[in-house]
């Protein structure tokens, strides 16, 4: 009997033993990434953050920053990477910097990558504080940081020029760019994570897409108002964005609106085709307005406001407006 009860007090300690023993090992084996935090000639890939940030870096890979060095046209438009002075934002060095940041000697393919913007002084840096049990890396806790638009203004400073010269409320790039998550910060890739990840809260953050917003979240973008006199419609398209439509400073940017009546019979009719363009002065402020007049047709019943972000010829054209509105006498707006 005594060596049954002796047994059963031993379990528990036994287990925990082990799983103290797990542990240990874990957070010993923590110590092979301590690469991520050291800058060398084999540079912090982004698929060694990217093997417990899954989430993000799968976001990432697809985003525009991921291409951004080995992008045809960008190689195209700096004659095979012959101008110095565009790489180092195509390819930024592996630090966060209060300034345009320096090109990097090597790793360039992965264009703006993790370490590029994360990571300062030896530690990797974000917004939040740690959410799980066990810290691999140093961590570094920055909100003022990266929650401010001059982290992405240091390479993107002609449209932090528009925000910062804009008046009124503003978003900043992150609420528009990077969409709210709820979410663990790694995902587990199975094995000994499991456990780790398991320890982890979610927390509310953004997702690393760098990416013009979905169609949900367009329709906030612009507001619509038309005016019918007989054969004429006024046309007024206000920008609700705290940078000009299109915006960047360099690229292929060009918007296209275009304006169609719909007769009694459904049938559309063209009316006028605009390209809205910053070297051509035709572009649309920041918080600002485009105006059109247009003859509609005597049995126009309604009017379509259509505007597409039109990139290279190997890129679909983007929707970033289409709405039909109701032609009457008075003014309608949305």
């Amino acid at each position: 009997m005594c060596s049954r009860l002796c047994d059963s007090e031993r379990r528990p300690t036994r287990w925990l033993v082990a799983a103290a023993t797990a542990l240990t090992a874990c957070l010993l084996s923590c110590a092979s990434f301590e690469h991520l935090t050291q800058v060398s000639n084999t540079f912090p890939p982004a698929k060694e953050c990217g093997k417990c940030h899954i989430d993000i870096y799968q976001e990432w890979s697809q985003s525009d920053h991921a291409g951004a060095y080995a992008n045809p046209h960008f190689q195209t438009a700096t004659n095979g990477y012959a101008f110095d002075d565009c790489l180092s934002c195509h390819a930024p060095e592996p630090m966060l910097t209060v300034h345009t940041p320096a090109v990097r000697s090597g790793k360039r393919d992965e264009g703006v990558t993790c370490v590029a913007c994360h990571l300062e002084d030896g530690e990797l840096c974000g917004p939040l504080e740690a959410t799980g049990k066990v810290q691999p890396h140093p961590i570094g806790v920055r909100p003022e940081v990266y929650r401010d638009v001059g982290v992405c203004g240091r390479c993107h400073e002609g449209t932090l020029r528009q925000w910062s010269a804009a008046d009124g409320e503003r978003r900043t790039c992150q609420q528009c760019h990077m969409p709210d998550v709820v979410r663990k910060m790694t995902q587990s890739s199975g094995g000994f994570s499991n456990v780790i990840v398991a320890m982890e809260h979610e927390t509310p953050q953004r997702r690393h897409v760098f990416a013009i917003p979905q169609a949900e979240a367009l329709d906030e973008m612009f507001a619509v108002e038309i005016k019918r006199a007989e054969k004429d419609v006024e046309v007024a398209l206000h920008n609700r964005l705290p940078h000009s439509l299109p915006t960047g400073d360099y690229g292929f940017r060009i918007l296209i609106l275009e304006l169609l009546a719909t007769d009694n019979q459904g049938t559309e009719h063209s009316l006028t085709r605009v390209e809205l363009v910053p070297e051509m002065k035709t572009h649309i402020p920041a918080f600002g307005t485009w105006r059109g007049m247009v003859t509609v047709p005597a049995d126009s019943v309604s009017l379509r406001i259509r505007l597409r972000r039109q990139s290279y010829h190997d890129q679909p054209a983007l929707d970033l407006l289409d709405r039909n509105m109701e032609l009457g006498a008075h003014d309608a707006g949305k």
